[in-house]
């Protein structure tokens, strides 16, 4: 049993550290990983809008300066047109463009560009009459045929740079493209900085977590160890280790199990021990008497031959004793043990009482009392003959023994539904009512000097529960000092 309840101490202990650590994995992943799909989806979020107003915004200049830009292109007028351009150009951040119709400057608000070809997908759409367009290219490749980068695949590194090309109507005819060029590196450095942010963010938070996760799995595991730590103290012999029960969880049902657990174990423990001595000492009562018996016939040189039968008449009674306690105590193992196997077949309690009553007959005129028997119901049921016999002889037997000369003993049979009800009475010394919770125990007496007299072993009421038990019944007594006893046998019985 030692070995058992160290070996699961060692495998509670490994599954503690191994809970522990699991939990506190599957804290960090669960958190890590909601953190990091909030923080993208924000950062997505948070980039699309920056984007699209930016869009929005820059679109919408691109068409008011195509407009402020339409008469002055009209009518080449290019000093009014580069005004205008230079009003809406910031150096470094923006930059205007107007074209004609052929894609040639005819004013750059930087004066770089102006009669060159200005070759670009947005004006080369614009011209072909798709209406205004727009894109993003590296600031150096503002002028280059490239295809612009979406905001999810540019990492912000190298500077972006917008370009919006709108057209130029006069009078609903396509006269040239109106360009607008702005310093979009903004919108992707803010995001960097986000992103930077997000990172920090979730690493503290990823700390706080594992902190507060700590002290949670240390909470959901301190019943455990306070467990481990009842194990422990059980591997060391002490079986009074109990755990402290606390809430209605899962938890809190395993700390009572384990109290159950513990409790019956320290009471098989002390029925064990309580056992060993009650046996020690019943087998050496005996044995001292023969001893003493054997002794005086064996050192007294004349003795009488009437007292040499005497004594070896109580050494035969002793021996007879002694046959009875090991002929008891060889059943209770072969019960405790599972060993005791029942001959079932189809019985009347009917039968098995009255012939039990006829047989305790002559020792009850012997001593005087009556003794009565009234059957309500045959009641048949299964179960082993032999053994119910000795269950009914026990019980009327004890009821003869202890009750006194001019007493009563009663037996009963009935039917309560589908139970066969037994009832032993008698008119007795009765039972003290501290005594009778134990009348059942092994070698338990309530009078030990009467019940040597008697030749009672202190093992039958015990035998017999355990018989009835076996037959999935129940036992149990009633009584009053003084006044008597009732013992109430219930067994199941068939019905046909």
């Amino acid at each position: 049993m030692w070995a058992i309840i160290s070996l699961t101490r060692t495998k509670v202990k490994e599954f503690l550290y191994s809970i522990r650590w699991k939990i506190l994995i599957a804290y960090l992943l669960i958190i890590s990983i909601a953190f990091s799909v909030v923080a993208a989806t924000l950062i997505q979020l948070v980039g699309d809008y920056m984007f699209n107003q930016r869009v929005r915004d820059d679109q919408r200049v691109a068409e008011n300066l195509s407009s402020i830009m339409s008469e002055a292109l009209f009518s080449l007028d290019a000093s009014a047109m580069l005004t205008s351009a230079a009003d809406a150009s910031s150096e470094g951040l923006s930059r205007v463009l107007v074209l004609d119709q052929y894609g040639v400057v005819q004013v750059d608000a930087y004066s770089q560009l102006n009669g060159r070809r200005f070759e670009n997908a947005e004006v080369a759409n614009v011209l072909t009459g798709e209406g205004g367009d727009y894109g993003f290219y590296d600031a150096e490749d503002t002028g280059a045929s490239v295809e612009p980068g979406s905001l999810t695949s540019l990492t912000g590194v190298r500077a972006m740079t917008g370009l919006y090309a709108a057209p130029i109507y006069h009078e609903a005819e396509l006269i040239g493209v109106l360009v607008y060029i702005s310093q979009a590196q903004e919108i992707y450095e803010n995001l960097s900085s986000l992103r930077s942010q997000m990172l920090l963010w979730m690493l503290l938070v990823a700390a706080s977590a594992l902190l507060i996760s700590m002290f949670v799995v240390r909470t959901i595991t301190r019943p455990i160890g306070e467990l481990s730590a009842g194990i422990s103290r059980m591997s060391r012999g002490d079986l009074s280790a109990r755990v402290e029960v606390r809430g209605k969880n899962e938890f809190a049902q395993l700390a009572s199990a384990f109290n159950s657990m513990s409790e019956r174990l320290e009471k098989l423990d002390m029925s064990r021990n309580q056992f060993v001595s009650n046996a020690s000492h019943e087998l050496k009562t005996p044995l001292s008497t023969m001893k003493i018996l054997l002794e005086t016939l064996l050192y007294q040189e004349n003795y009488d031959p009437q007292m040499q039968k005497e004594f070896l008449t109580d050494i035969n009674k002793e021996i007879d004793r002694l046959n009875r306690i090991v002929s008891d105590l060889l059943t209770l193992v072969n019960i405790d043990s599972g060993g005791m196997h029942l001959n079932v077949a189809d019985i009347r309690l009917r039968d098995i009482v009255t012939e039990q009553v006829k047989r305790l007959s002559p020792l009850a005129r012997e001593r005087g009392i009556e003794l009565s028997c009234l059957v309500r119901d045959p009641c048949e049921t299964v179960g082993d003959s032999l053994k119910l016999q000795q269950v009914f002889y026990n019980v009327i037997d004890n009821a003869i023994k202890y009750t006194p000369r001019g007493g009563e003993v009663r037996v009963e049979l009935a039917r309560a539904g589908k139970r066969a009800i037994v009832r032993v009475e008698d008119t007795g010394i009765g039972i003290p009512a501290a005594d009778l919770p134990h009348i059942f125990d092994r070698f338990y007496r309530v009078d030990k000097a009467r019940s040597r007299e008697t030749g009672g072993t202190g093992l039958g009421l015990s035998i017999v529960r355990q018989i009835v038990l076996l037959h999935d019944g129940d036992i149990r007594a009633e009584s009053e000092e003084n006044k008597g006893t009732t013992f109430i046998i219930e067994l199941p019985i068939v019905t046909r």
